[in-house]
């Protein structure tokens, strides 16, 4: 019998999930150990219980992982983000593989050879983007399941230009949520708040160049500016040289703006403060449309079809883009449950991934970004 909440047990932890919990079992029943690490032999209060499944928090480790690690963050354990310190970086990257491929083939029936890409650089200091939250005195990140804000006066994580930001941000009498973006290789930071006397704090600048792309103030680019060029040279391997490429959830034209020069290139995005800025580079390939839009340019002749959807995935699209007369999707992901989603619905119109590459843009979290190549299956 299960202690029920309040009461503790000892569990042995084999796995982790999605989320980042670790996981057990205890009679049978699944249990998620936030902070757990595969291989740690744990003692665990549980604090939640239903029909199919535990949670529990750590109270002991009564016998470590070989691939538990010290936190390297003195706010671990209270800041809600990187939850996946106590694991040794190299084993991370192997968790996330795996993670992408059991997705892959749990919810899209996808059975593939996942491949790996890291960046060889330090796991911290990656950062160039963050969301900053304020409550009171405390000016910081949010704790983990909570809107309490853990008072931070540096991340291990972000760019020393980006703890230089929150340094000033910190000194400043008024305080507020606040989204910062900095430039690793230049001065310019920008500021997104309502906070007026936050902005005032900094050189006021709109964007910035940084790899031949626009980064706009208050539009999203990736975390970190410095990964993303990971992100782009995977892309790139996967597009190959196409005569024409349909880029949609373009953004800021991010992965084809610089395939413009020598390709036709069209572009489409919700977001027209970023299709303004790539067209500003690339004039007349960006274009500013939701799914209609979207629809509609699928039903032309593409050499490759590429797509980077938010979180939810690119459902809405699925059909109009399996029937899609294209010679190749890559699709961009930063979720595996959506992929999985979207690459079965693909299948179902004869859609097959040729490449599946998991990438880590966002070390010591359980965050991973997939970029998948498909070609149609011949007959």
């Amino acid at each position: 019998m299960s202690p029920g909440p309040g009461g503790e047990c000892e569990i042995a932890i084999n796995g982790l999930a999605a989320g980042g919990d670790g996981v057990g079992r205890h009679e049978g029943q699944v249990c998620f150990v936030p902070y757990g690490v595969p291989g740690d032999i744990a003692r665990v209060r549980i604090t939640r219980q239903t029909k199919s499944a535990l949670w529990a928090e750590i109270r002991e480790i009564v016998s470590p992982s070989p691939d538990r690690v010290e936190p390297a963050c003195p706010y671990f354990g209270r800041c809600g983000g990187c939850c996946w310190q106590p694991i040794a970086y190299p084993v991370q990257e192997g968790w996330k593989r795996r993670m992408v491929a059991e997705t892959l083939r749990r919810i899209g029936k996808v059975e593939a050879e996942v491949e790996w890409a890291a960046e060889p650089a330090s796991p911290f200091g990656y950062r160039t983007r963050a969301r900053f939250h304020a409550q009171g005195k405390a000016f910081g990140f949010l704790a983990s399941g909570s809107h309490t804000v853990v008072d931070i006066e540096n991340c291990p994580v972000c760019h020393d230009r980006l703890n230089a930001a929150l340094a000033r941000l910190r000194e400043q009498p008024e305080k507020a949520d606040v989204e910062v973006t900095v430039n690793p290789e230049g001065d310019e930071t920008l500021v997104w708040t309502r906070c007026r006397a936050l902005r005032s704090a900094f050189p006021e600048a709109s964007s910035f160049l940084l790899d031949g792309v626009p980064i706009v103030n208050g539009c999203f680019s990736q975390a970190s500016l410095i990964l993303n060029r990971l992100l782009r040279r995977i892309v790139d391997e996967n597009i190959g040289q196409p005569s024409s490429l349909l880029d949609l959830y373009c953004g800021n034209g991010n992965l084809s703006l610089h395939h413009a020069r020598l390709s036709r290139v069209v572009g489409m995005d919700r977001d027209p403060r970023a299709t303004r800025a790539a067209s500003k580079l690339a004039p007349g390939a960006y274009q500013t449309g939701g799914e209609e839009a979207f629809r509609k340019a699928l039903r032309k002749t593409w050499d490759v079809v590429l797509l980077d959807p938010p979180r939810t995935g690119a459902k809405a699209i699925m059909e109009s883009l399996g029937k899609a007369p294209a010679g190749a999707i890559v699709y961009v992901s930063c979720d595996p449950a959506t992929l999985a989603r979207d690459l079965g619905m693909l299948a179902a119109h004869g859609w097959k991934p040729v490449r599946i590459t998991a990438m880590d843009l966002f070390p010591h979290t359980s965050h991973v970004e997939t970029v998948c190549r498909l070609e149609r299956l011949a007959g």
